[in-house]
């Protein structure tokens, strides 16, 4: 099972760093700003394992086997649930999980609250 997360966890990070290096390309001037928000670091904890995504100045999303002290943002819901909303991303889904506390986004920072903004849209799109 650990294994189907680290799979999982994989899958989110490469999905990530894609989205942010093809954002950087069509727009050069967005790096400044990526330069002045960056580090970013998530938290994504389940009932089977946690990690930590740290997204970097030069668009690279690095995976932690093991959480952050200081996370900007925590994700945390059962694994198969997360799955599930990951591969739906039905937003109506996503807001009636948040209402069945079945997953739960907090954000620690001010880059976090930004951040919870693109988490919502990857899970909703």
């Amino acid at each position: 099972m650990a294994n189907d997360f680290h799979k999982f966890a994989q899958e989110i990070r490469a999905e990530a760093e894609k989205a942010i290096k093809t954002e950087l390309s069509k727009m050069p001037f967005l790096e400044l700003g990526l330069r002045i928000f960056m580090p970013l670091i998530i938290n994504i904890v389940t009932d089977q394992q946690a990690v930590s995504l740290t997204f970097l100045k030069d668009g690279n999303v690095q995976l932690d086997d093991s959480v952050s002290a200081n996370p900007d943002i925590v994700i945390q819901a059962d694994f198969e649930m997360l799955k599930s909303l990951y591969q739906a991303r039905d937003r109506y889904q996503f807001a009636q999980a948040e209402r069945d506390g079945k997953i739960k986004i907090t954000s620690h920072s001010w880059k976090g609250q930004q951040g919870e903004t693109k988490i919502r849209e990857l899970f909703s799109s």
